[in-house]
Formats: C-alpha cells, structure tokens, sequence
C-alpha cells in the first residue's frame, strides 16, 4: 500500500451569545482510504448531506509511502 487516499471535510458552526455571534470553522479528516474509487464515493455521500460540511470544502487528498511517512506533495508545493 503506497498511497492512501484523505477525505476532509470542513465543518462551520455559528454560536449566538448575548452580545455577539461567532463562527467557528474545524476541518476534520473524514475517511482513509485504500483506493481513489471508494475515497470519491464517500467524498460524495458527505457532499450530498449537505447540511454538515460546507459544499466546496469536501476534497480528496493523494498521499504517498516514502520511507515510513506518507506525503502530499500537492499540498506541499504550494
């Protein structure tokens, strides 16, 4: 197993208190998967929830096994 496969998802919650509103935004890993077919279809059954996670923030991160530590490249370069 070389790669695995992260789906996050990014959670917005609003707490109304007596003098001011706040939004809290938490993003939580939501699955590791085996393969990029299973992580994309649990990746669209958190989507079409709908109400959780906001809609643009479901994403599928790439990792891959170098040594012993799994990277993202993609999000490294950046």
């Amino acid at each position: 197993m070389n790669k695995i496969y992260v789906v996050t998802g990014t959670e917005y919650q609003t707490h109304v208190e007596k003098y001011h509103t706040r939004t809290v935004l938490i993003e939580h890993t939501l699955a590791i998967c085996s393969t990029k077919e299973h992580a994309d279809e649990l990746a669209d059954t958190f989507a079409s929830e709908g109400n959780k996670y906001l809609q643009d923030s479901i994403n599928v991160k790439e990792y891959e096994l170098i040594g012993q530590t799994y990277h993202n490249f993609h999000d490294e370069e950046t």
